[in-house]
Parts: structure tokens; C-alpha cells; sequence
């Protein structure tokens, strides 16, 4: 079983509420597919961490599923994206 890791830095306090709400939303949306996952008996469905760097937040997670970790980087590069024009 190989890990995938995600490393995204958090910018500000907007980006930080955005990526709380973004992970809840789909872990929910997620449950009851992750209890059919074979990676699910031997380790965590996902790890999530914040690491504090210099200057900003650096959340750290770490998949046991490629398919969900594609999901999490599309759907969270569309959340902040959304974030990003709004605030442009």
C-alpha cells in the first residue's frame, strides 16, 4: 500500500475556513464509500495534519486511495480557484 501525500499551503484566514468546510464536505460525501475500500482494514482512509511553516499553514494529507486523493486535489483546486476570483 503506497501513500499519497498532498502538501497544500493555506494563505489566509479565508482560505483556512474554505479548506475546513471543502474537507468536512467531502469526507461526508465520501463515508460510506470508504468502508468498501479494501485500504480501509489496514490503515487510515486519510491523515490530515497542519504543519506551521514561516510565514503560513501547510495542511498535510495523506491518502491510502489514488482515485480519492485525485478527488480531493480537483474539487479543493475548483474551491480555491472559486475563492480566489471572488476575492480578485
Amino acid at each position: 500500500m503506497t501513500d499519497i501525500v498532498i502538501k497544500l499551503p493555506i494563505n489566509s484566514d479565508q482560505e483556512a475556513n474554505l479548506f475546513s468546510t471543502y474537507l468536512n464536505r467531502f469526507m461526508q460525501g465520501r463515508s460510506a464509500f470508504v468502508d468498501d475500500l479494501p485500504e480501509a482494514v489496514d490503515a487510515p482512509y486519510l491523515i490530515v495534519h497542519s504543519d506551521p511553516n514561516q510565514d503560513r499553514e501547510l495542511k498535510v494529507l495523506t491518502f491510502q486511495n489514488l482515485g480519492a486523493a485525485r478527488a480531493f486535489s480537483t474539487g479543493w483546486a475548483r474551491a480555491k480557484g472559486a475563492l480566489d476570483s471572488e476575492i480578485a
